[in-house]
């Protein structure tokens, strides 16, 4: 078997590539987002690093990786199995859903981590439009990390949920 992740982000498998589950309508509210916050918040993207987004980070990261690990045991139930089945990329789509919401939470913590070494505080980043613009990235980036780790612990709700009504299905004796 082929890991085919970047393959299914760009161009998809069988069905729709995973980068469109990030490319919605959503996408332009958590740009509205990164632009309003860029603007009112009256503290350095350093000074936002060190003190808040950091340290959120690191919630993020432990929050999802722990709802991770709680799908990756769903995937493998026979229910979930099924299920997958049913779907064009099979359990791939859900097991590369899951590690597309880790890339993003990692894309972003490097983001962050950049802020708070001061990187974007170099000569090359002083002019108003360009440091405007990187504010307003990382914070986008912060508003959808916060997005895709809540698809994490819906993810692996709708799982439970899942798997608790086929099993139902099958007491009842319902096919399939």
């Amino acid at each position: 078997m082929k890991w085919q992740f970047w393959r299914w982000l760009f161009f998809g498998l069988q069905d729709r590539p995973g980068y469109r589950q990030l490319v919605n309508w959503w996408l332009f509210l958590h740009i509205c987002v990164g632009f309003a916050v860029a603007q009112f918040v009256g503290v350095s993207i350093h000074e936002a690093a060190q003190t808040f987004l950091l340290p959120l980070a690191g919630i993020f990261i432990g929050l999802s990786f722990a709802w991770v690990g709680n799908a990756q045991a769903l995937l493998q139930e026979s229910e979930i199995e099924k299920i997958a089945e049913h779907h064009p990329d099979g359990i791939r789509t859900y097991v590369y859903t899951f590690q597309l919401a880790i890339l993003v939470i990692l894309v972003t913590l490097v983001a962050w981590g950049f802020a708070g070494l001061k990187v974007f505080d170099t000569p090359m980043f002083c002019k108003k439009y360009v440091q405007l613009s990187i504010e307003a990235t990382l914070y986008f980036l912060a508003s959808l990390t916060l997005r895709e780790c809540w698809h994490v612990v819906i993810g692996s709700q709708l799982m439970v949920l899942t798997r608790h009504e086929v099993r139902n299905s099958h007491k009842r004796g319902d096919k399939n």
